[in-house]
């Protein structure tokens, strides 16, 4: 394990030459915003936060996060309005809006991906008047509680989440934020003791390392998730919020696996570069299908998109599942920009034309007449009688998924800005249709086949 951690390290540790050039860009950010704050007459902090400010960020992220911090008692809208606009000042040109909770301007600068954000001075204890008001808090907090070799700990602990698809809370992944990581390396001191205690967590864990409750039982009952990491710097707020029981569970698999058979495909996987014709290969040998539906997509901060997608997809799933097509499972992807592909594998792309009904049973006179009255004519087989009860067969009102989709997809009441798209035209694939989309998006083909062939990456 020592061998490969180092190994890792060597990787992911950034060179003091990186960060003197993400400071570079952060003073000049900076110096813009203070001028601006200056000419407006506004009395603002600008603060680095996030992985950088903190010592715990990877080489491979390109990641900075400025903050625009208001005096204590601002008003809401007024720091967004005039930290927006400081913001935009900040950067120049080339920024767009991006809204969670909160709205921020993001920008792509020299290769980093910048987001300044405007927030609300909070004191400790107190409750936060916007989303963000914490972050600062939370930075002078793992600052001064993390040695530099925990720093490093945080690293390797962040890579391994990477590495098994389960790092970023946001709503594409719902895995470990960065700050859960930090806090996870405080409370037990080291990468290899977070893999041994995780490798025995349970839904429920509770780490509360400010000892903020009394008791792990009064933590259960305020909340209910499968990891409960309670905020040092808010007691209300579990951390580990964001977290999904499937990236909670992932995580728990990984490290028993990793003690096991520590290996550094746990934190780089091998890449994979599926070819379509290894994707429906993989289908044919599960005897399984998928159908595709293509939308553009909307031009929205990824937190509010991957919602809406989530949403879209369940819509989707039970819109077949409610025709009687027998789902196996369901993935979307997207590139953020461009398009969305809702993907469903189906057991069986068509269905027979006949679908038994349940009637009532034959002693309920008001109800059988009714029954018969309606289906003595049109039905396919029947009305029969079996046990107690009337049947009959009935004609599908569609038995290939294709027409089903082309028909009905574009009447789902999904959100605003996915329906807008879906209004503007959507595209609808089966099996090997999709191959001209495989080989415009490598990263959409190597998603769609681990999502058939199932198989976690680390177990190889």
């Amino acid at each position: 394990m020592k061998e490969v951690l180092e190994e890792v390290l060597n990787k992911i540790k950034p060179k003091n030459e990186d960060f003197i050039e993400i400071i570079k860009l952060f003073e000049n950010i900076k110096n813009r915003i203070v001028q601006k704050a200056k000419e407006l007459g506004v009395n603002v902090r600008v603060e680095l936060e996030g992985s950088v400010a903190k010592g715990t960020w990877l080489s491979t992220d390109k990641d900075i996060d400025i903050f625009i911090v208001f005096p204590w008692g601002t008003k809401v809208e007024f720091a967004k309005e005039v930290g927006l606009e400081l913001a935009k000042y900040g950067v120049g040109e080339g920024w767009r809006l991006g809204y969670a909770e909160h709205p921020y301007i993001e920008v792509k600068i020299n290769g980093y991906d910048v987001e300044i954000v405007p927030s609300i001075e909070m004191k400790e204890g107190e409750r936060p008047i916007t989303a963000v008001d914490r972050t600062p808090l939370h930075t002078i907090f793992i600052k001064n509680k993390l040695s530099e070799k925990m720093k490093d700990e945080v690293r390797l602990l962040k890579q391994f989440a990477k590495g098994i698809g389960v790092y970023g809370a946001e709503l594409k992944v719902e895995g470990f934020s960065g700050y859960l990581c930090e806090l996870l390396i405080l409370n037990y001191g080291s990468f290899e003791e977070v893999i041994r205690s995780a490798s025995k967590w349970k839904p429920k864990t509770v780490i509360d390392y400010m000892k903020h409750y009394d008791n792990e039982d009064l933590c259960k009952q305020i909340f209910d998730d499968p990891l409960i990491v309670i905020d040092p710097i808010d007691m209300r707020r579990n951390v580990a919020a964001a977290l999904s029981l499937q990236s909670f569970s992932t995580f728990v698999a990984a490290s028993k696996y990793f003690l096991k058979k520590p290996s550094i495909e746990f934190f780089f996987p091998r890449e994979e570069r599926p070819k379509p014709e290894d994707i429906f290969r993989e289908l044919k040998k599960k005897e399984s299908n998928i159908v595709a539906i293509k939308i553009n997509c909307p031009k929205i901060s990824p937190d509010i998109l991957w919602g809406e997608i989530n949403r879209s997809l369940n819509k989707c799933v039970k819109l077949l599942e409610n025709y009687d097509f027998q789902v196996i499972d369901s993935m979307a992807w997207s590139d953020e920009e461009s398009c969305i592909f809702l993907i469903i594998e189906l057991e069986k792309d068509s269905l027979r034309c006949g679908k038994v009904h349940e009637g009532p049973k034959i002693w309920w006179d008001e109800n059988v007449e009714k029954f018969l009255n309606k289906h003595l004519k049109s039905a396919l087989a029947g009305p029969y009688i079996k046990g107690e009860r009337w049947y009959v067969e009935i004609e599908r009102k569609y038995t290939r998924v294709k027409e089903l989709l082309i028909n009905e997809f574009g009447k789902l009441k999904l959100s605003k800005d996915i329906m807008n798209k879906v209004r503007e035209g959507f595209s609808i694939y089966l099996n090997e249709e999709m191959e001209k989309e495989l080989l415009e998006n490598p990263e959409l083909a190597k998603k769609l086949f681990r999502f058939i062939r199932k198989k976690e990456p680390w177990l190889n």
